[in-house]
């Protein structure tokens, strides 16, 4: 049962649902190009990767990637998520402060 929003172009896993990577192979059938793939993969990794709140995450996806239009899709869709965004997968040593 899926609790809570799983972004665009996200691969979802575990119990709770948790982030595992983006769909690489789905895009590339839908025809999208190595480098927006790689903008794909680097905006998540910046939100459930990286260490840090998950406001500064957000933050760092707002200033790194501007004029990036699957930027905008992204953020769009977690600012308007209603249940809230799955997590990154979270080890023990993980914080709940911290987005793994």
């Amino acid at each position: 049962m899926v609790r809570k929003d799983v972004p665009p172009y996200v691969k979802a896993a575990r119990e709770p649902l948790s982030y595992i990577g983006i769909n690489k192979i789905g895009l590339e059938r839908r025809g999208f190009d190595a480098q927006t793939i790689q903008t794909i993969q680097s905006i998540y990794k910046n939100l459930f990767v990286r260490k840090g709140s998950w406001k500064e995450a957000i933050n760092r996806v707002e200033e790194e990637f501007v004029g990036e239009q699957v930027q905008k899709e992204i953020l769009d869709f977690i600012y308007h998520s209603q249940k809230g965004i799955i997590k990154g997968f979270q080890s023990a040593k993980t914080s709940k402060n911290e987005i793994s």
